[in-house]
């Protein structure tokens, strides 16, 4: 099938997203050919069901990312019978009096907790996302959260310490970080996932949310002991780009610890842990 052809073929999805006409302007502009690879022009597009208009750099990156995440809903949980549970821990939380964590790892340019913060509308959400130009455009677009959105420049790791892009000539959706011992300008702060529940004031993230360009083959070998409080884990695993590396395997071995049910959706793994099992 032809580029042009394929671009046509996502028209419908468009439509069933947002409705006849905002779904052919948003169509029209979002499926666009001849997107550079970087861009720093900014563009803001107004979305039902977001209170604030939706900014993307006009480059193939960030329009990628609108069609996986508002088009074609990768994080949309309603299509898992397993998130009847998850929504009655999230209410539970509520009426405890606790704010719900959502921990969006890899943020992008935000997307994603857009996305979860509406179908979750009194979590917390905190994002963390290595990249200067993504942190911009992160802050903008979740701007209209106000107080319950928190965005960390750094990277996620099982210690604290400092981290660095590796690859920083890559598109914008494909940084990848590793540990150093510097201190110096273009490092960046590794946070634990303990670290941030401290800083939200919730023992029990409802969601973990990791798009870590294969950086789980560190965050899962060791401190891994928030993973058997966390309700949803969901991953985009990354094997493909680092065959035989086993970038996976530490994420698959600790949650065979725990009870939880795994489910495939998009380029993602969801899984739920079911609380109430006997370990």
């Amino acid at each position: 099938m032809s580029l042009d052809l394929r671009r046509f073929a996502k028209r419908p999805l468009y439509l069933r997203a947002f409705g006849p006409l905002a779904g052919l302007r948003l169509y029209a502009a979002i499926e666009r050919a001849g997107l550079p690879v970087k861009s720093e022009t900014v563009q803001a597009h107004a979305v039902p069901g977001y209170d604030a208009p939706v900014s993307l750099r006009r480059a193939r990156a960030d329009h990628a990312t609108f069609w996986q995440c508002l088009v074609q809903r990768q994080y949309d949980l309603d299509r898992f019978p397993q998130t009847a549970r998850l929504q009655q821990t999230y209410e539970a939380m509520l009426a405890r009096g606790e704010r719900p964590l959502i921990i969006d790892g890899g943020a992008n340019i935000g997307l994603a907790a857009l996305w979860l913060a509406r179908r979750f509308p009194q979590a917390q959400i905190v994002s963390v996302e290595p990249d200067t130009g993504n942190l911009a455009l992160l802050r903008r677009n979740l701007a209209g959260l106000g107080a319950r959105a928190q965005v960390l420049d750094g990277g996620l790791w099982p210690r604290s310490g400092r981290l660095r892009i590796v690859n920083p000539e890559s598109g914008s959706a494909a940084f990848r970080v590793e540990e150093t011992t510097g201190d110096g300008p273009g490092t960046l702060r590794a946070y634990t996932i303990d670290e941030i529940c401290t800083l939200a004031g919730c023992r029990e993230p409802l969601i973990v949310k990791l798009d870590i360009e294969g950086a789980q083959q560190y965050l899962f070998a060791s401190a891994t002991e928030w993973v058997g409080r966390a309700h949803l884990i969901t991953l985009e695993l990354d094997d493909w780009l680092f065959p035989w590396r086993g970038s996976s395997r530490p994420f698959f071995r600790v949650l065979g610890e725990h009870p939880f049910d795994y489910l495939l959706g998009g380029e993602s793994v969801f899984c739920f842990r079911d609380a109430g099992a006997a370990v």
